[in-house]
């Protein structure tokens, strides 16, 4: 039978005014504590947060909604998510859309359903309007992705800004057809670093609208598009890759195909992932700080569920050199 607060004031012969003020985060006296702390331990108290939540209208829970669990980007930023929360007494409530909109609308009224205390979101859709009714009762933070709603805050990284730099590189070492293998139209991080492999291009005056392809922000979707690249007889001496996926995916392509970076591409992926200790040479990659866009939209939550105001972030992203551009 699990201990209560009537079992701990018997064992320390101690009020149930000093017991559940300790239990509420309330400072008691040194020895008081100690006493608590000794029959807490000794009787396995575990403290019932439904019934706390009923009374304090918290549920000390956070919900994290994303596109896709099985990726390593939305992984890695759900620990660090974790680790922040968890440290301010906070469990995380993970739901995966599947890349849906239609089950995400359903999954962000699941959570609220849930009494989450707030939601970190990577939003499939731009659409303000859904946002706007979520945060009038919720606080919410969209990361990765922009939405047109002017009550949630947004943790972002430079995607358009570090494209530009990125092609800019490419264009440093001499190579003028360079294939871009994009996410899909429409998605915000696609649309964004798409714009900048363009505006570097037409800065260049090379830019080819027929040397862009789709691929679905997905392995499957990389190789095929790299494929395709390899199969044209194209005279394209470089490729941009614009997330970690495809960049897998495209790898996989050059090898099986019997290519090599970058003696016949050279090449630049995204986000790093320790691939280039895996790979020769090592790769060029854009390093997104997935930790640091973790941790900021925890503590960007933490402020608005305590009554702060929206605020959008913007975090830089890296352009990390490797030994996959061929000067030419």
């Amino acid at each position: 039978m699990a201990a209560t607060i009537k079992d701990i004031a018997r064992e320390t012969g101690l009020g149930y005014a000093t017991i559940s003020a300790y239990l509420n985060g309330a400072n008691v006296r040194p020895k008081n504590r100690e006493l608590i702390e000794a029959a807490v331990k000794k009787l396995g108290y575990v403290r019932n947060e439904y019934a706390r939540g009923l009374k304090t209208h918290r549920s000390m829970t956070v919900g994290v909604l994303i596109p896709e669990l099985s990726n390593t980007f939305s992984t890695t930023i759900i620990s660090a998510m974790e680790d922040e929360l968890r440290g301010r007494g906070y469990g995380i409530l993970v739901c995966d859309c599947r890349s849906d909109s239609a089950i995400e609308q359903k999954s962000l009224q699941f959570l609220q359903s849930k009494m989450v205390d707030g939601v970190i979101v990577m939003p499939m859709s731009t659409d303000g309007k859904i946002f706007d009714s979520l945060a009038e009762t919720t606080p919410a933070v969209a990361i990765d992705r922009f939405t047109l709603s002017e009550r949630v805050s947004h943790v972002l990284i430079n995607n358009r800004e570090i494209s530009v730099q990125a092609v800019h590189q490419l264009i440093a070492g001499g190579h003028r057809r360079i294939a871009l293998i994009s996410g899909a139209r429409g998605l915000y991080t696609a649309d964004e670093r798409r714009k900048g492999y363009e505006e570097a291009m037409r800065i260049a005056e090379c830019y080819d609208a027929s040397l862009i392809y789709t691929g679905n922000f997905t392995v499957d979707g990389g190789y095929l598009a790299m494929k395709e690249i390899i199969q044209s007889g194209r005279d394209v001496t470089a490729v941009f890759v614009t997330n970690y996926e495809m960049t897998v995916g495209a790898i996989i392509a050059i090898n099986e195909m019997g290519r090599k970076i970058p003696e016949d591409y050279s090449f630049i992926g995204f986000d790093n992932h320790d691939l280039s200790k895996v790979i020769t040479p090592k790769l060029a990659t854009v390093n997104q700080p997935l930790r640091e866009i973790g941790r900021e939209a925890a503590v960007l939550l933490l402020k608005q569920m305590a009554g702060g105001e929206k605020r959008d972030i913007i975090l830089p992203a890296a352009l990390e050199l490797g030994e996959s551009i061929r000067v030419i």
